[in-house]
């Protein structure tokens, strides 16, 4: 058991490594800390300004631009042919020649990314929003930026978790142009059709069609002006299904991919 815990414990430490390697990940990195750095000037002209109130809204704007910016970036240069590029550096054969299995190897990958990616949404979401938080001149703004903060860092773990196996399943084992083509059609489109989606599905559903709108539902429903159990259950039960469907086409690709090399 010791054993297998420290192998688990070395394969997501190498599936974070490998999450920031290459010039294009670590300039991912270089925009968090800049959007960091922009949330907390945002943050001091906000409260030396005549609407201190908008400091509420520093930690949710935050998250979104670390999310959908070096987030984003960050998970798709990780992504792009890893388990392709993994094989032929032989970090495959290293992993089987300690006693890793493919589960394990892929169970690394995924966590390792998701890990990373939480440093960077969960971690300068929370940097803003504590700064946020200090730069509160009453206890009615400073609760109100302590709960947007927590409903920032909840968007911000289910964007980990969802956006990690997500990318590694779209991006992973397939060529460039037919993984880009594949991400289009699981982010982009239906947030394209959002409006459509409103009109057919059952009332509360409509914005949980995309991705993007189940993350920014589970956001907004944990937000105190506007908190709903019901539609962070559904958002979560929605995302939940994502990762799960994710898992089992990024394990498939991965078996296709051993298969198909020599």
């Amino acid at each position: 058991m010791k054993a297998r815990l420290a192998r688990g414990s070395g394969l997501l430490a190498l599936g974070a490594e490998l999450a920031v390697d290459g010039p294009m990940a670590k300039a991912s990195l270089g925009i968090a800390a800049l959007t960091v750095l922009g949330g907390i000037v945002a943050v001091l002209m906000v409260a030396r300004g005549d609407h201190p109130g908008g400091l509420a809204s520093a930690p949710l704007a935050a998250a979104s631009a670390l999310a959908w910016g070096a987030g984003t970036l960050l998970a798709f240069t990780a992504s792009t042919h890893a388990f392709r590029r993994d094989k032929e550096r032989g970090i495959r054969a290293l992993v089987s020649a300690r006693g890793g299995s493919a589960a394990e190897y892929l169970w690394g990958r995924v966590l390792g990314l998701a890990r990373v990616l939480g440093l960077v949404t969960i971690g300068g979401t929370l940097v803003v929003g504590l700064a946020a938080a200090l730069a509160a001149r009453d206890s009615p703004l400073l609760l109100r930026t302590l709960g947007a903060t927590a409903g920032s860092v909840a968007f911000s773990m289910a964007f980990a978790a969802t956006i990690a196996p997500v990318a590694l399943a779209t991006l992973g084992a397939r060529s460039r142009v037919g993984g880009y083509f594949m991400l289009v059609g699981v982010l982009a489109l239906p947030e394209l059709l959002l409006e459509l989606s409103a009109r057919i599905l059952p009332d509360g559903w409509g914005e949980l069609a995309s991705i993007p709108g189940a993350l920014t539902t589970l956001r907004t429903s944990l937000a105190p002006a506007t908190f709903d159990p019901l539609r962070f259950a559904r958002a979560f039960a929605l995302l939940s299904l994502v990762v799960a469907a994710s898992l089992v086409v990024v394990r498939g690709q991965l078996a296709r991919l051993d298969r198909d090399s020599p």
